[in-house]
């Protein structure tokens, strides 16, 4: 019994090692490369557990087949008016075909990527030299939003390098795009004064234009306030004319009765002498403040024409010319 359990734990053992050897396990993230005595013979996308004959007879290579992201590191890049630029860069990757993939980069999946890798940034590199030495510096940093062309530049990078990496190492690039934009330190201050300069350039031609502008809304407003003081002068002139008549009515009628007339004079004297409750002693005989005496008040009252007949009452109504309104 005891040689017993022991043959069969060798045979589960052996079992085990058998199984370990033979199958391998792809993951939905993985694609796999199995090789036949060194040479690969199949591709595997599906996930799951996978069978295959024990080494040497063949072996497999499991490679990550999600996206990854490759970080360009900062270098100076010239332009086409010879300015320096600091770039820093990223690249969205993944394998897309795997087969290809393992023949460009032979070995384990590590060394692989590793490779691969390097490969891709140095086509990143060259592609980015080829596209930046064609744009001028006001494509990347300009204060006027049409002139800046970032994302027309990124675009034409990506192609190029998705081209190259596609024919030559059997890689998609999925994106790509500038992380880090920046000047060196020596050219700092000089690409500032020539923003400062332009700005201020543009700046003259707006006061300029602002200027001209305002001289025509002055001229328009005296323009308009000439019109405006022509209309009132003929309405005041009008009105003037319209007061002279009807003045001139009032004094035809004042002429009529004389002895009123004289009487309103001497109370619109009185009146503005009194204004500011100011004491005079004074005669009160003597004109004009002798309209305080009754006799002189009686003396006032208009007679009527001997000529003129007696009038109705409702005449006698339409003669009232003088209205209280008018005695001050």
């Amino acid at each position: 019994m005891k040689n017993l359990g022991t043959i069969l734990s060798a045979i589960f053992l052996a079992a085990v090692l058998l199984l370990y050897m033979c199958t391998f396990e792809v993951r939905f993230t993985e694609v796999a490369i199995k090789k036949t005595w060194g040479k690969p013979t199949d591709t595997i996308t599906e996930p799951g557990l996978k069978w295959k004959w024990p080494k040497p007879i063949q072996t497999v290579v499991v490679y990550d087949k999600r996206t990854q992201i490759l970080e360009d590191r900062t270098e100076e890049t010239r332009t086409f008016d010879s300015k320096n630029l600091l770039l820093t860069t990223f690249t969205l990757w993944r394998i897309e075909d795997p087969m290809k993939f393992h023949e460009n980069f032979p070995g384990n999946e590590k060394d692989s990527v590793k490779i691969a890798e390097d490969k891709l940034r140095t086509t990143i590199i060259a592609s980015k030299h080829a596209v930046v030495g064609k744009r001028k510096m006001n494509e990347f940093i300009s204060t006027d939003p049409r002139e800046r062309k970032l994302r027309e530049i990124e675009q034409e990078i990506k192609e190029l390098v998705a081209r190259d990496a596609r024919n030559q190492y059997a890689v998609q690039v999925i994106d790509f795009g500038i992380k880090k934009l920046g000047l060196p330190q020596q050219v700092t201050s000089t690409i500032f004064e020539s923003m400062k300069s332009n700005e201020t350039k543009k700046a003259e031609v707006y006061y300029a234009e602002g200027q001209a502008e305002a001289e025509a809304i002055v001229a328009d407003a005296k323009a308009a306030k000439q019109r405006i003081l022509a209309e009132a002068q003929r309405k005041v002139a009008a009105i003037e004319t319209e007061a002279q008549r009807v003045v001139g009515e009032y004094y035809r009628q004042f002429d009529e009765y004389p002895q009123l007339r004289i009487f309103l004079d001497k109370l619109r004297t009185s009146t503005q002498a009194l204004r500011d409750r100011s004491t005079i002693i004074l005669e009160s005989r003597e004109s004009p403040f002798d309209v305080f005496e009754p006799e002189v008040r009686r003396n006032v009252r208009p007679e009527r024409p001997p000529t003129e007949q007696p009038l109705l009452e409702d005449e006698q109504a339409s003669r009232q010319v003088i209205k209280p309104d008018l005695m001050d």
